[in-house]
Parts: structure tokens; C-alpha cells; sequence
């Protein structure tokens, strides 16, 4: 975590909260926060498997917010270590493309209570391409394939929106002696038939456009070995890994902070 200058109190912050990591940046001090999303509080082990040790509660699963006060807990704590007893005017708010209602009134809830602003969001999908250098109001359309711990969203990105969108969740396995979880083989099964089924989907002038653009690789399973190549050749399109590509929706959401013109494309 880097800072450069102080910001006045009534700056944006973005928020992108993740089944395995908690990334919070306030770009007017030109601080990002990335930490683990296992908060600080403690559950007990299942009936059956009692130990005598406690495990870190995970407020988030499959990118949703499932304890809604130890997300308010660790957000407190995230944002308070990216900007000190500074006051927020906005936080905005990268949420799963296919979140229901309830769950995105859940996870603003949660994040308002602990940063005492109002909320925005923007889809996961269109803040990781705007990340990765795409221009979202671009009318051509473009396929994002985002890799999360727990969820895998697909979707089309154009004029401003996600267009169409399809989701994975799974279980992340964590091999002994790895820290990092894995993509499980279903999932990596299952991911060029979603693509296909999100291009068919499209009215057919889209379809070939969507095609030529390529597929753009976010999040932190984009580089998984093998995978790229894998979707290269089992779908015959152009596979590209953003930079950075776990960094590219806070780096999105950022974006959107600063910028009138993208803020426009953020919702309550």
C-alpha cells in the first residue's frame, strides 16, 4: 500500500469483495488495499470434526456476501487501513453480474454500514474490462471470461453494460502444500460451452463480432496453466490474459471513481 498525498474527506472508494481476497482503493490517495477476506473473527468446526481449533469465517462465498456483519467487520477494518479516519462521499461496489436482488441489497447493506455512505455498484464483469483497457461504450461487442475463487462469470460487454451473462459456482480445491485454490476440472469443462452458449444467445449480426474480438481473460484464475490454450483450441478463438488480471476489476472500479463519463455507468 502506496500513498502519495492526502485526499479531503468526501472521496470515492472501491470495493471489490472476493471469496479469497478483499481489494479496497481509494484513488484520490492513490492507495490500494489487498488482503485476505477471511475475517478476523473465529467459527467453531462443524459437529463431527471438532478439533479444539477455530477457522476464519469467510463473509464471502461464490463472490456473495453470506454473513452480512462479519462483511461489515472486514470492510471496516480494510477501508480504515486504506484511508485513515477519512470520511467517504461514495463507495462503489463490484458485485456478481447474476447477484439476485436480495443479494445485492445484502452487500450494500453490509458495506454502507461499514463505510457510512451511500453505496453504488458496478457488475464484476464491465469493472474488470473497463480494468483491462477496454472501452466500455464501445458498441462492438466483447467477450470477458472473469475467474474468481468460486465463481466464473462470462459475459458480453457493450455500450456501457454487461449485455448478457452466464455464471459458475464451485467449491475452489486447495491441493496440500498449496495456498492458492484451483480451478476444479468440471468447471474447466464446463467454461467453453457457457462461451458458446453466451455467443449463440446473441441476435445473430453480434455474433461474429463478438468472435473476432477475442476472449479477454480477468481475474486471479486467468493464469492457470494451460487454460488459455486449452479454450484456444477447444473453441477456436483469440484468448488474451488482461494485465495484472486479478487487479483488474479494483483497477476498473478505480477508473470509474475518477471519471465522470464512467461513474455515469454505476447504479444504486
Amino acid at each position: 500500500m502506496t500513498a502519495t498525498a492526502a485526499a479531503p474527506d468526501g472521496a470515492r472508494a472501491a470495493l471489490d469483495l472476493g471469496t479469497s481476497r478483499i481489494r479496497a482503493s481509494v484513488p484520490a490517495l492513490d492507495v490500494l488495499v489487498d488482503r485476505p477476506s477471511a475475517a478476523g473473527d473465529h467459527v467453531r468446526a462443524p459437529a463431527g470434526r471438532r478439533t479444539g481449533r477455530t477457522a476464519p469465517a469467510r463473509p464471502i462465498e461464490h463472490g456473495i456476501v453470506t454473513d452480512a456483519g462479519a462483511c461489515t467487520r472486514l470492510t471496516r477494518r480494510t477501508l480504515q487501513e486504506a484511508g485513515p479516519g477519512l470520511r467517504l462521499r461514495h463507495i462503489l461496489l463490484a458485485v456478481p453480474a447474476a447477484a439476485s436482488g436480495a443479494q445485492l441489497g445484502r452487500a450494500a447493506n453490509a458495506v454502507r454500514a461499514a463505510a457510512g455512505c451511500p453505496v453504488r455498484t458496478m457488475d464484476a464483469p464491465l469493472a474488470a474490462a473497463i480494468g483491462a483497457g477496454i472501452d466500455p461504450g464501445d458498441p462492438t461487442p466483447r467477450l470477458i471470461l472473469d475467474i474468481g475463487a468460486g465463481i466464473v462469470e462470462m459475459a458480453v460487454i457493450m455500450r456501457g453494460r454487461v449485455h448478457l451473462a452466464r455464471s459458475i459456482q464451485y467449491a475452489p480445491e486447495r491441493p496440500a502444500g498449496h495456498n492458492a485454490p484451483r480451478l476444479p476440472e468440471y468447471v474447466r469443462e464446463r467454461i467453453p460451452g457457457g462461451v458458446t452458449h453466451l455467443l449463440n444467445d446473441l441476435p445473430a449480426p453480434l455474433r461474429r463480432p463478438a468472435r473476432d474480438g477475442g476472449l479477454l481473460l480477468t481475474g486471479g484464475g486467468a493464469r492457470l496453466p494451460s487454460l488459455p490454450g486449452r479454450l484456444t483450441a477447444e473453441m477456436s478463438l483469440t484468448v488474451t490474459i488482461a494485465p495484472d488480471p486479478a487487479r483488474a476489476t479494483i483497477r476498473g472500479l478505480a477508473r470509474a471513481c475518477r471519471s465522470p463519463g464512467l461513474w455515469q455507468l454505476t447504479r444504486t
